[in-house]
């Protein structure tokens, strides 16, 4: 199982949420929990959501200023519909950018990579 973890800006800078986003074959699912960026206190609780795969458009993976990798990279989730991510914190328009630390950026080129890999036709005998 894949497993990338990420953050989401929230409430104007205020606040943000931590998370986990894993790949659970015919679904993504992630889990996060959103907390006050000034001191740090008030976390909401684990939450978790499923989306499945055949309802998104894209996956794609952006890496920052001028391509630059040092500069981090963002996940893009892009749905077909609102609803399947509306309990996504960050989401506008079927659209969530999950921001992935330096640290974790060949792991999420990694996880998008293997969302893309094609499978295997088995020939007919």
């Amino acid at each position: 199982m894949n497993t990338v973890p990420f953050t989401v800006d929230l409430y104007a800078g205020f606040g943000q949420c931590n998370g986990l986003l894993r790949d659970e074959g015919d679904d993504l699912v992630l889990e996060f929990q959103n907390q006050d960026k000034i001191a740090g206190i008030i976390k909401s609780g684990v939450r978790h959501v499923r989306v499945p795969l055949n309802e998104l458009v894209s996956v794609t993976i952006t890496k920052g200023w001028l391509g630059g990798r040092w500069m981090g990279v963002t996940i893009v989730l892009q749905a077909a519909r609102m609803e399947a991510l509306q309990d996504v914190p960050g989401m506008r328009q079927g659209r969530v950018e999950l921001s992935v630390a330096s640290k974790d950026r060949d792991a999420a080129e990694r996880f998008v990579a293997g969302l893309h890999q094609e499978v295997p036709v088995s020939s007919k005998l």
